[in-house]
């Protein structure tokens, strides 16, 4: 395929850019420039690019078969696309990307950053196991507004369920540094005194708005991004050094623009402990938090999705179908979460010793549960933007889908649980999930 070929197509997405992004216009589109990182857009602005191709170019493009590197330039967004004309090529290039993606994700995956915060210590001691840990995260807390918006983040959001398990199970206490009765100032000269008399082993965690760092990877582009990190002093005052364990980076950066990122209004929040105590824990107290975390009879996620989508399509009560991007535009990173599922999955594999081509097959049944989520959003889009093409069914059908997969992995989890407790002889005991609430 030679470079005029594709000329034509990336005209049609410069031009669908400009359309859709106007503030794009003062300083023009090229070819070669980065979608989000010199164009600034969002994962949720990408999709909507997809849908206005789609509509108005009458471009097939399923979501599903696109990667983050399509997206990293117009040019390659248009050489993929081109590479999509004939069904077969699609086929082929959907199946592929599934099985690329879960052989090339790694499996210490990080999903959330205030779980993937208190595991970074735990990492470090080579007789203690932090996946367990992760058993909470796979149907960790989402929020649902007033708007029937769908958000991984609240004001009102404590953690209370990793809070607890973190010293039931490695005896490890956090407390609660940040006060919300203070001002933004108080708060932050509260952070520097535990920087500044920080011991041997203690760790000072923090929430900032991660959009304000834009030299950091950022890869949903989200603004605000709350997001939780680790700072430490360094001999230099006009630097500091950040550990951010969920996106596995850690540098040092200007002290200022760090603590200009603490003291945004989207963020408050920050909690230190140590590590000098710390216990492997026993295995009746994981059996007790597997039992407390997994909800056998319902997944919260898919269901929240399909009540916030139900709700738009009715158009009452100020709900709008045109919301719903909007309303779903944080499930990309909510989606992420289902990753835990591998951690679940390989803590019960690994000490059963089971067979590792089974523990693969369920990674991929993993990353198409989390890809799944990509398509729902994409079909959601499309129904918003052309409220008369009929695609409430397709979304509907996404959604039993996404159900299917997710009980699939829950019910041999709770196989595995079963062979793992005969193992440590632990006895029987009910089954009792915690309740989960998502309006």
């Amino acid at each position: 395929m030679n470079a005029a070929a594709l000329m034509p197509l990336e005209t049609k997405i410069i031009s669908a850019l400009l359309k859709r992004f106007p503030f794009l216009q003062a300083t023009g589109v090229s070819a070669d420039q980065d979608l989000t990182r010199d164009l600034g857009l969002d994962s949720m602005q990408l999709v909507q690019l997809l849908v206005d191709l789609e509509i108005e170019h009458g471009l097939d493009i399923p979501e599903s078969a696109l990667q983050k590197a399509d997206f990293s330039t117009v040019a390659a967004l248009a050489t993929r696309l081109q590479s999509l004309n004939s069904t077969a090529d699609l086929v082929n290039s959907q199946e592929a990307a599934t099985t690329a993606n879960a052989e090339q994700q790694p499996l210490d995956i990080k999903v959330h950053c205030f779980v993937s915060c208190l595991c970074e210590p735990i990492k470090k001691i080579p007789e203690l196991d932090h996946r367990p840990f992760y058993f909470g995260v796979w149907d960790a807390e989402l929020f649902v507004d007033e708007h029937c918006r769908l958000s991984y983040h609240s004001e009102t959001v404590d953690h209370g369920i990793f809070v607890e398990w973190y010293q039931r199970l490695y005896g490890i206490q956090l407390v609660s540094w940040y006060d919300r009765d203070l001002s933004k100032l108080a708060n932050l000269q509260r952070l520097q005194r535990l920087l500044q008399s920080r011991q041997p082993q203690q760790w000072v965690m923090v929430m900032l708005d991660l959009y304000q760092l834009p030299e950091r990877e950022n890869k949903f582009n989200k603004n605000p991004f709350p997001h939780y990190v680790m700072l430490e002093e360094m001999a230099d005052p006009e630097w500091i050094w950040m550990w951010d364990p969920d996106f596995r980076w850690q540098g040092a950066l200007k002290r200022q623009r760090v603590f200009n990122a603490v003291m945004q209004p989207s963020v408050a929040g920050g909690y230190t402990f140590f590590t000098d105590a710390v216990k492997s824990p026993d295995a009746a107290t994981l059996d007790e938090y597997f039992l407390t975390c997994l909800i056998p009879n319902g997944n919260p996620m898919t269901d929240a999705v399909r009540g916030i989508i139900r709700t738009h399509s009715a158009s009452a009560n100020g709900i709008r179908l045109s919301d719903l991007p909007l309303a779903l535009r944080e499930l990309p990173v909510l989606a992420i979460r289902k990753y835990a599922y591998e951690h679940g999955l390989a803590f019960f594999w690994r000490d059963l010793e089971l067979p590792e081509a089974e523990f693969e097959g369920w990674c991929l049944v993993v990353e198409q549960l989390v890809r799944g989520y990509d398509q729902v959003q994409f079909l959601a889009m499309k129904y918003a933007s052309q409220p008369g093409v009929d695609v409430l069914w397709d979304i509907e059908q996404c959604l039993r889908e996404q159900d299917a997969r997710e009980f699939r992995i829950k019910e041999r989890l709770r196989e595995v649980h079963q062979m793992w407790r005969r193992k440590y002889e632990l006895a029987e005991t009910e089954f009792t999930a915690r309740e989960f609430a998502c309006d």
